[in-house]
């Protein structure tokens, strides 16, 4: 029950009973006041059941106040009417605020033994009361079980939105988060690329640049004594220099020209942070047809839901198929890039494919930037996952910037 219908019930209640007694004061004087007192016990008891948490208690309190009502019957007269009523109270209060299976045998207690008060003092039979009496007390106590049942679905029902609100908006922010992280991730991945070609280009050109250096100080020296020597010498620099222009060209065309930072680079540096972690299965990056190996900029939108959907295939794959290789290739054409993933899990055909936050993630991402995802079990076991994401590069632009 919610604190506005338990107000109103107490209330009720307490109107109820106070009326109860105006209409039902005994003759005598010591009656009026043990009727006040147990009127006024049953206005404080059933105000404070509700608000007890412990069901001990609260069976404790109306225990008492039905052993309080029975010793007023049988002190002051045997009013079956009252006896009745206060019994009609407290099944009521028992099937809302009691749960099973104390709440039904304690209504039974009480209604089977007034029932045998009534045929020790009365001359009741049981006949007549379980034809009437009975049928009474069962159908109140059915018809409050209900409402508290129905009121209990509510609450439920009401805790279960306000988690799922909570449960959203975590979820939310964690999408926010990741979102942020993917930039981050992204970042690092193509700084990590470039500080390992910043580390050949100084162990490689740099020690081919400290020769000519040295070899360009020697000439001077060289063409006055050996003139032969000196040619050997300036054919000797020039190559080195070539080779030198020509790995620096190679550098430059795998750095690539992907403001995003997320192009084959970052790709590829994903691939081996994956690869190194304890458990993950053999994976292989292959880039095939010229665009591809050329690496023309991608669009940053297209370039992070690859990388995203790349990260989020290496973790199902990892966290559930319990795979041994992983083949990843990339194609790109003129107007798409394409991404077709192939694992060797447990998935077998004909078993059903659940698709979680990571698969459904990766179809999300696709649709988000205008692409197609396809996921199924290959043949003999595992999973194939053919993305196809557009692109939209304007060609004469980017060979002047080659150029």
């Amino acid at each position: 029950m919610t604190s506005l219908p338990l107000r109103r019930g107490q209330i009720i209640s307490s109107i109820v009973l106070l009326y109860l007694f105006t209409r039902l004061l005994p003759d005598s004087n010591s009656a009026r006041w043990a009727s006040a007192i147990l009127f006024l016990a049953f206005i404080v008891g059933l105000a404070i059941a509700p608000r007890v948490q412990n069901p001990t208690i609260r069976l404790l309190v109306f225990g008492g106040l039905y052993a309080a009502s029975v010793a007023y019957w049988l002190a002051f007269g045997h009013d079956t009417s009252l006896l009745l009523i206060l019994q009609g109270f407290l099944v009521s209060y028992i099937a809302l605020l009691l749960v099973e299976p104390a709440s039904a045998v304690l209504a039974s207690a009480i209604v089977a033994f007034t029932f045998i008060l009534q045929i020790e003092y009365e001359g009741a039979s049981w006949e007549s009361l379980l034809r009437q009496d009975l049928f009474i007390y069962v159908g109140l106590y059915a018809l409050l079980r209900m409402i508290r049942i129905s009121r209990s679905k509510q609450r439920e029902q009401q805790r279960h939105a306000e988690e799922l609100k909570i449960i959203h908006a975590k979820l939310q922010q964690a999408h926010e988060e990741l979102e942020q992280a993917t930039v981050q991730s992204l970042r690092y991945a193509v700084l990590e690329e470039r500080s390992r070609i910043a580390r050949d280009i100084h162990d490689s050109i740099g020690h081919r640049l400290t020769s000519v250096i040295v070899q360009l100080q020697a000439l001077p020296y060289v063409l006055k004594s050996d003139p032969t020597e000196s040619e050997r010498i300036v054919r000797t620099v020039l190559e080195v220099a070539r080779s030198c222009m020509q790995e620096v060209r190679s550098v430059v065309h795998e750095m690539g020209t992907d403001e995003s930072g997320a192009g084959i680079v970052s790709l590829r540096s994903l691939v081996q942070q994956t690869s190194a972690v304890p458990g993950a299965p053999k994976i292989s990056l292959n880039i095939e047809g010229e665009e591809a190996k050329r690496q023309q900029e991608w669009p940053p939108q297209i370039a992070a839901a690859l990388y995203r959907c790349l990260q989020e295939a290496l973790t199902n794959t990892i966290r559930h198929a319990q795979a041994h290789q992983v083949e990843v290739t990339i194609k790109q054409s003129e107007s798409r890039l394409a991404l077709n993933y192939r694992d060797d899990g447990i998935l077998k055909p004909g078993e059903s494919l659940q698709e979680g936050f990571g698969l459904g993630g990766i179809r999300k991402r696709c649709r988000d930037v205008g692409g197609e995802c396809i996921i199924a079990v290959r043949e003999p076991h595992g999973i194939a996952i053919d993305i196809a994401l557009p692109l939209a590069i304007d060609r004469d632009k980017g060979d002047e910037q080659h150029d």
